[in-house]
């Protein structure tokens, strides 16, 4: 029997066929911290609506066949009002319905989303509409008679402890009947593309930027130079260039912006390229330099009185010192306990740590974002944290506008930086070794999902990998002052 397809297949098929005809035969992947927080908190979120909906039939999700099955005996029988997990099959698709109601007119379908609710009904993300559609489409083929469709979503007016309800309902059935419509009609041809042995053709696309399986499978595979190695390349200027395919095949005169045509320099001839003045930006540190990297975390249903869903919570800083230029390295590091509220805690200790003078380097303005959270939830400690902010100085602006190689793929992220300008120092083999994952484990211990007996070990994998970001930025401070100097001599 051929498999069904599933919804994460068939939206990707619409995109790009090859890209759906990769979703529908990749194996599994084992989810990092990350992911299995996100998981969490959807399930969770999830399981919180369906109580907030009210009591109903709970259908079985697998095997495939017994839940289509099932959810088609619960359908036939008009005792069943309300039925969670709801399975269809039609047009060679499968789809579950987070929560359908039996009505006069026929069925209201319920998807349920892990997202704030739009301040407009006309604002609604694509992706949410399309995700119902999906459903309806599939549902609608099956001979289901379908009412309405509802989004509910985290209302963007909660805080906890505050007076407004947590859930959000947002009716979407016009817009989503319409994309359904398009849905049945593609199908006819999605499906047998997705679902066939033989990959469908695939080109060059906008959307490949975006894609898993551009560069390891798919026609940026081998392609060192793909055109999106250029910064801020937009979809018209994109379609403008893709007859060319690649940097190296770029005529000299082609109309590009200054930060992508130094890309596109260093690109063709391997070498790098500087501006003085940009790395005359090192001459703004001031003695003695403090290096700081914060790891926050955004639970969509807050964990503090007052929060808002998604608040940016700090639970993490490293900070590394040096006194001048060649002395060496001091550190200090501060990982909140995973219980209570240790948000006034972290910035006290992250203030004395920080004192009153020299620089304190960051890379991005990520941490000025997060002072700037801080100083308004504690106004008592605002004129501290504006002194603080006062201080920051931005590495990553230094490779930004003053130095550029080719090894940097057209980025400057610590992450494609770091391993041209210091190769001995790496993040490959931590078992921590990315913000996602990090905010996913802390997160992941705050709501009891790692036991007990590993969170010792756990905690100091978070803190080897915070202390990596900022030694990482003192090594690269240390090259951009060798680099300048050294360029600074030819």
């Amino acid at each position: 029997m051929t498999a069904l397809v599933a919804k994460r297949a068939f939206l990707s098929s619409l995109t790009c066929p090859a890209q759906g005809w990769y979703e529908q035969h990749a194996d599994g992947e084992t989810p990092g911290h990350g992911l299995t927080w996100r998981f969490w908190f959807g399930r969770e979120f999830e399981r919180r609506a369906l109580e907030w909906l009210g009591s109903g039939l709970s259908l079985p999700r697998a095997p495939q066949e017994l839940a289509i099955a099932a959810t088609t005996a619960a359908l036939a029988n008009p005792d069943n009002e309300r039925m969670f997990q709801a399975t269809f099959s039609s047009r060679g698709m499968v789809a579950r319905a987070d929560a359908v109601r039996r009505t006069v007119g026929g069925l209201e379908l319920f998807e349920i989303k892990a997202s704030k609710s739009p301040e407009h009904t006309n604002a609604i993300r694509d992706d949410h509409l399309a995700d119902a559609a999906y459903t309806y489409c599939v549902a609608a083929g099956a001979g289901t008679q379908i009412s309405r469709v509802f989004l509910v979503m985290i209302n963007r007016e909660f805080v906890l402890d505050g007076q407004h309800e947590l859930f959000s309902i947002v009716d979407v059935t016009a817009p989503v009947r319409a994309l359904a419509t398009a849905f049945a009609a593609t199908a006819r041809s999605v499906v047998p593309a997705v679902t066939g042995d033989a990959r469908p053709d695939a080109t060059l696309i906008h959307a490949c930027k975006d894609c898993p399986y551009f560069a390891s499978e798919c026609v940026g595979r081998d392609v060192p130079d793909p055109l999106f190695l250029l910064p801020r390349l937009s979809a018209k200027k994109f379609e403008e260039l893709r007859k060319y395919e690649r940097i190296s095949r770029l005529p000299a005169n082609v109309a590009l912006t200054p930060p992508q045509k130094r890309v596109a320099d260093v690109t063709c001839t391997g070498k790098p390229q500087h501006d003085p003045k940009g790395l005359g930006r090192l001459d703004d540190v001031v003695w003695p330099a403090r290096y700081l990297d914060f790891e926050a975390v955004m639970p969509p249903i807050p964990w503090f009185a007052a929060a808002p869903p998604f608040d940016a919570v700090p639970f993490q800083y490293s900070l590394h010192t040096k006194d001048w230029a060649d002395a060496e390295p001091t550190h200090t590091e501060f990982l909140a306990a995973h219980e209570g509220d240790w948000r006034r805690e972290l910035v006290e200790h992250l203030l004395d740590d920080l004192g009153d003078s020299g620089s304190i380097i960051v890379y991005s303005s990520y941490e000025k974002t997060r002072l700037n959270g801080l100083a308004a939830l504690f106004p008592d400690l605002g004129p501290r944290c504006e002194a603080v902010v006062a201080r920051l100085f931005d590495l990553e602006k230094v490779f930004v506008e003053g130095y550029w190689h080719p090894g940097f793929a057209g980025r400057t992220s610590i992450k494609k930086v770091l391993p041209v300008l210091v190769p001995d120092l790496s993040y490959a083999d931590m078992p921590v070794n990315n913000g996602d994952d990090a905010l996913g484990l802390f997160a992941l211990m705050r709501v009891g999902m790692i036991p007990a007996d590993e969170i010792p070990a756990q905690r100091q994998r978070l803190l080897a990998y915070c202390q990596l970001d900022t030694l990482a930025m003192v090594r690269l401070h240390a090259a951009a002052l060798e680099l300048r100097a050294s360029l600074a001599t030819h």
